[in-house]
């Protein structure tokens, strides 16, 4: 097992050393790892926490210890991507369903250039890059856009595919179309008020 020296240096601190025998056979080289940057609490109590990890180990390094400087996390080197546009991965998302007849494909890519080219309160806010788009502003897209309420809802299913799509790519954390759907009762209404209103007016035509 690993064991604990301690010197006092020249300015009067204590500094503590763990020492161990590679593999703990006797005849192994020993290795050392020093604690003395802190107080003599620190010290004691951080050479008493790596005595423990080498005894876990084996009396081995702890893997991915480096001595003298502790636990160093290799370096990234993995360039920096910028996160995709939602038109990126809308197209990604509806190319990669496999159930889709060449029509439906094509519809719904039309349907994804539709809303980046949409203007919501002054602003595109589908011509963002897929992590910029809100709950917030789905649901101004909902309140704002003139469009019959199933119109709205049909493309909020494409959406919500979209937005899962990237939250399964890694590219969002949640979907921000979880909360926005319009209620289907809601749709199942206007849809019977437009046929209420369409009549109404072959009558007083």
């Amino acid at each position: 097992m690993a064991w604990i020296e301690e010197r006092t240096r020249a300015d009067g601190g204590v500094s503590a050393c763990v020492v161990w025998r590679e593999d703990g056979h006797r005849g192994s080289p020993r290795q050392r790892e020093t604690f003395s940057a802190g107080s003599d609490a620190q010290n004691r109590a951080r050479a008493e926490g790596f005595k423990q990890m080498v005894d876990a180990a084996g009396q081995h390094w702890p893997e991915g210890w480096v001595k003298g400087q502790g636990f160093v996390r290799p370096r990234d080197d993995t360039p920096w991507q910028p996160t995709p546009s939602f038109s990126g991965v809308g197209e990604r998302y509806v190319r990669q369903i496999v159930d889709l007849s060449p029509g439906q494909r094509k519809r719904y890519l039309a349907q994804i250039w539709t809303l980046v080219d949409l203007e919501v309160r002054g602003v595109r806010i589908f011509d963002r890059p897929i992590d910029a788009i809100t709950e917030g502003d789905i649901k101004a897209w909902l309140i704002d856009w003139d469009r019959a309420l199933k119109t709205k809802a049909n493309y909020h299913g494409l959406l919500f595919g979209v937005f899962s799509y990237a939250v399964e790519e890694g590219y969002l954390s949640t979907n921000p179309c979880a909360r926005t759907a319009p209620k289907r009762s809601r749709v199942r209404q206007s849809q019977a008020e437009l046929r209420f209103l369409t009549e109404e007016a072959g009558w007083l035509a």
